[in-house]
């Protein structure tokens, strides 16, 4: 088992396209945790890399070339131990899950994956992501974490799946349960993706037109029953994060 510093973590893992970060999102927003995207950090764990060493080459994240798992544990740890906190991404492993019914892995079949990564990318599937499957498989074979296989789980089935699993976990908390608690939360998240998508360290390797390139946030208006998304150009988050929440809002919220 994990570093029991990290008791209160529920980890959501599984390979790419499975389905973590969206049912993460809209675990975190239904009852009141803090969502931790292991893929907001990409460009930060990339830079510590590099500077302890790993040869890293001029583009990209460089996944395969060090093992982001001990980063992932420094950055929860730096956090509050309240509310809990979902923490996703296919970098996590089952060595960090600290008990029974605080880890869920997500799954879907190779074929599936596939078909959902396709859709993401038209333009051919990244052979990175393709591999993620054979390496979540072979981590989950001796680590007794549950598995909840998606095939044919639609996304509001997937995340009552994840609710069973975190049940007494949830029950427990402790959560925010005030508007401002929430809304908090939810910047908290908002700040996570504008610092992936236009952070100091991304710009230079991803270069992106940040006035026309449009990614999702969540609404900042922190009702549990609040699933919407919000697109916004980046170059308009990085404004919108810079006044005060609420300041990204789903039409009539």
């Amino acid at each position: 088992m994990g570093d029991m510093d990290l008791s209160y973590v529920l980890w959501i893992g599984g390979p790419a396209g499975a389905g973590k970060t969206t049912v993460a999102r809209r675990l975190a927003r239904r009852h009141g945790l803090r969502w931790y995207s292991s893929d907001s950090r990409t460009w930060i764990h990339r830079e510590r890399a590099r500077a302890a060493g790993v040869r890293m080459p001029d583009r990209g994240p460089a996944h395969d070339l060090y093992d982001r798992a001990p980063m992932i544990a420094d950055d929860l740890r730096a956090l509050p131990a309240s509310p809990l906190v979902v923490a996703e991404g296919g970098p996590i492993t089952p060595e960090l899950v600290t008990a029974a019914g605080r880890a869920v892995w997500l799954m879907p079949s190779r074929e599936v994956q596939y078909e959902r990564l396709r859709g993401r990318h038209p333009e051919g599937v990244p052979a990175y992501y393709l591999r993620t499957w054979d390496r979540q498989t072979a981590t989950l074979a001796d680590s007794g974490v549950t598995t909840l296989v998606v095939d044919d789980l639609t996304e509001e089935e997937t995340l009552a799946g994840v609710e069973r699993v975190f049940a007494a976990a949830l029950a427990d908390g402790p959560t925010a349960t005030s508007v401002d608690e929430r809304r908090a939360l939810v910047r908290y998240g908002n700040d996570a993706l504008v610092t992936q998508y236009a952070g100091p360290l991304t710009r230079p390797l991803v270069p992106v037109d940040t006035a026309t390139v449009v990614r999702t946030f969540d609404c900042e208006c922190a009702r549990p029953v609040c699933t919407a998304l919000v697109d916004l150009a980046v170059a308009d988050a990085v404004a919108a994060v810079a006044a005060p929440a609420p300041s990204i809002l789903a039409a009539g919220h």
